[in-house]
Parts: structure tokens; C-alpha cells; sequence
């Protein structure tokens, strides 16, 4: 069996949203003939087969230089060096086939970058979020240079670069017109085994539509609670009919911002804002809400890629108000998944707002069946075998001097 090596930051018990991806690698690499290795900064409730925890180093005044002034968006950077050498000795231990780093955050990709050059083994750069193009990451002065700097020397030297979105690999093809031959897109996607299903809906006097997850930047929820409160105000709704819960961090330039809207519909009682939840207490919220709410908003309008929860909101198979651009991967894989949804965009003008927050509130609550094509398309085992394919592709002799990409090899994840 061969053995790959992955780097992440992000590993459960890890909550954050990218550490799923990563888990599901680890998991169902294993039914295709890789046994999978992890080096992680995610502490570990208890020792677990393969994963090497290397603790984040205290952070000192170099870490907040190097924050403040080269990658403010990376937490933790100096965990790269000592990260770099727990994986140094993994490799002298267990010699590896491949390394497959995943970000953000881009430590990921420098330890990637450097055990390739090193060892000289190929590399598969995976890309949760893109680095040069992020409306989430600073395009100018020191950061932007040490963003496009880096990105530049990651594509010229890894040897597959996975992108989670359509849009993403075809932004970076028309930058870099030479990366068509190695990229490919794996979707973020599901976990077959978890059970995630509608549960049933607790007896209240209202319909609860719940986010699940953080909102920051240009992330944000203003959007529907704006026109919830239009349309209260004209009397077109009933406020006590309906509450948001919003479960996660709210930034406080968000809140400040917007402290009167908030207020108001806190005071009306349909507005609940609650702390960041153990996942488990977030998924139980989840499956037992009326409808969803999904942000997939940014200051840039840009659909650059498809945020994790998208896969646990349709499982729960209840309607979705989806925030994001017009023909987005997000609007796309909602489209083709079976669940009924509204979609809500910052180039709308109020009164289409309004008119598409009442269609939202008036949809049926039941559970729907998911399409059979969504079920196949964003199932985790599946596309752990679509990424098998691929680094079969590059460790196997024969196909040497053949493109990577192939589309008749990962259609069942590019098709929507």
C-alpha cells in the first residue's frame, strides 16, 4: 500500500470547517490503496492512528510581526519550522510516496513546498480557499506581494493543484495558463457515515431559521434581517411567527455597525445570537430548524468557492436561504440537490428583496428526498477514490508525460 502524507492545520476534534476535508482523505484513502499519515496543529482528545500532533508555539513578538505585517490572515506561522521537522522525521521513519498539503492556512503549502523540495517527492497542492484572488485576504502592499510571491513558486512546483470549485480552477488557468495540465477539482463534500438527517422539529410557537458558523468580513447577515424588519415593519409579517439563530462569532465591526438593526429585532423577539458551539450541539441545532440560512456573501460579490456547512444544510433536506452571487457553485449544487431554496444577492434592490424573503418564509418546511446526483457527486468515499485516481496518475510510470487532469477520470465531480 501506498503511503501519503498529509499536512493540515486543521484536524478534528478540530471544529473548524476545513479540518472535515481533510478527515475524509484520512478515512477513505485507505479503501484505495493509500494508507494516509497526518501532521496536524489540532491537539488530540486521545492518540490516534497515524496523526502526529505538533503543538503551536507560544506566540511571541515574532509571530505578531510576522502577523501583522506579512500574513495577516494565517494564524500561527511560526508552528511552519517545527511542523516542518516533525514531518522530516515522520518521512525518515515512514518513507512517503506523495505529500498532499491543504489550506488555508498557507504554512500548509510552505511545508508542502519544502518537503517536496527536499525529498524530492510529488506534491499535491489542495486548495480549500484560493490565495491570490481571495476577496478574504489582502491583495496589497507586503501581504499581497508575499501572497502572489509564494503562490507563483507553489504552482510551479507541486504536481497536482486541486481547486474545490470549477470557478477556482478556471481563475487560475486564466492567470497561469500552464497549470490546465495539473489541476483538477475535487468539491468539498459530505461524510457518508456521519448522520446528518432531519430531525423532528421541537413544538414552538415559531419557525427558527438557523446559521450555523462565524460571519466576518464581508460575511454577513444584514442582508435578510434588513428586510425581515422591512417587512415587520410594514406589517406584512407577524414578528412572532419567526426567529433567526445565529450560532457562531459575530464580528464586532458587523454588530457595531448595525447595533440598531440587531437591537430592534432581538427586542422583537426573533433574533437570538448565540457563542460558538462543540460541533455536535451545533449539528443537533441544525437538524432540527425549520430553514437555514447560508452565507456564501463577500466584499468582492465573488462565488470563489463553496462553504463546508453547504453539505450539512442539504442533508438536513429543509429550505435554504442562500446569500451568495447569481449562478455561484453554491446557487449550482442547490440547484441539482433537491432541496427547496431562495437566493438573496447585494446587487438585488430592496423591494426583490423583500419579495424573495416572503417566497423563503412561505416555503414548506417538510424534509425532501436529495437528488441521487448530489448523494453520488459530493460523497466523501467517492471523491477520496476521484483523488486516488489522480495520484495513481502521477506515482505511476506509464503515465508520465500524460496531463493529470482528466476529465472522463473526474467527471463525477466537475458536472455541476
Amino acid at each position: 500500500m501506498r503511503k501519503l502524507l498529509i499536512v493540515t492545520h486543521a484536524f478534528p476534534p478540530n471544529p473548524a470547517p476545513g479540518s472535515a476535508r481533510a478527515w475524509r482523505f484520512y478515512k477513505y484513502l485507505q479503501e484505495f490503496g493509500y494508507e494516509t499519515h497526518v501532521v496536524t496543529a489540532s491537539p488530540q482528545d486521545e492518540p490516534q492512528s497515524r496523526v502526529t500532533w505538533v503543538p503551536v508555539p507560544a506566540r511571541n513578538l515574532g509571530e505578531r510581526i510576522l502577523r501583522k505585517f506579512v500574513f495577516p490572515y494565517d494564524e500561527d506561522i511560526q508552528w511552519t519550522l517545527p511542523a516542518f521537522h516533525a514531518a522530516e522525521r515522520l518521512i525518515a521513519a515512514t518513507p512517503m510516496d506523495a505529500v498532499l498539503s491543504t489550506v488555508p492556512y498557507i504554512q500548509d503549502h510552505i511545508i508542502g513546498y519544502r518537503l517536496k523540495k527536499k525529498f524530492d517527492l510529488p506534491w499535491i497542492a489542495d486548495y480549500r480557499d484560493p490565495i491570490v484572488g481571495n476577496p478574504f485576504r489582502r491583495s496589497t502592499g507586503i501581504p499581497g506581494m508575499a501572497d502572489r510571491f509564494l503562490s507563483a513558486r507553489f504552482f510551479t512546483a507541486a504536481d497536482l493543484l486541486v481547486a474545490v470549485t470549477d470557478y477556482g480552477r478556471q481563475a487560475w488557468i486564466r492567470r497561469s495558463p500552464a497549470v490546465e495540465s495539473k489541476s483538477a477539482v475535487i468539491w468539498n463534500g459530505y461524510d457518508p457515515e456521519e448522520p446528518i438527517a432531519p430531525k423532528p422539529i421541537p413544538p414552538r410557537p415559531f419557525r427558527m431559521i438557523s446559521h450555523i458558523g462565524s460571519f466576518y468580513g464581508g460575511r454577513s447577515p444584514v442582508i435578510p434581517l434588513a428586510s425581515f424588519l422591512r417587512l415587520v415593519r410594514r406589517g406584512a409579517l407577524n414578528p412572532s411567527s419567526f426567529r433567526f439563530r445565529l450560532v457562531g462569532a459575530l464580528s464586532p465591526v458587523i454588530a457595531d455597525n448595525h447595533s440598531e438593526l440587531f437591537r430592534e429585532l432581538t427586542s422583537l423577539g426573533c433574533l437570538e445570537i448565540q457563542p460558538v458551539v462543540p460541533r455536535q450541539q451545533a449539528l443537533d441545532a441544525l437538524m432540527e430548524s425549520d430553514s437555514l440560512l447560508l452565507a456564501d456573501n463577500n466584499y468582492a460579490s465573488i462565488g470563489h468557492t463553496v462553504p463546508a456547512k453547504l453539505f450539512e444544510y442539504i442533508r438536513v433536506g429543509r429550505p435554504v436561504l442562500a446569500l451568495t452571487v447569481k449562478d455561484s457553485p453554491v446557487e449550482r449544487i442547490l440547484g441539482m440537490s433537491g432541496v427547496p431554496f431562495v437566493t438573496l444577492s447585494p446587487g438585488m434592490d430592496d423591494q426583490l428583496i423583500d419579495a424573495r424573503m416572503i417566497q423563503f418564509l412561505s416555503l414548506p418546511t417538510g424534509p425532501v428526498d436529495l437528488s441521487e446526483q448530489f448523494l453520488s457527486e459530493f460523497n466523501g468515499r467517492n471523491q477520496a477514490r476521484t483523488l486516488a485516481g489522480l495520484l495513481d496518475r502521477i506515482l505511476d510510470p506509464l503515465s508520465i508525460g500524460s496531463p493529470v487532469y482528466d476529465r472522463n477520470l473526474i467527471k463525477h465531480t466537475t458536472a455541476v
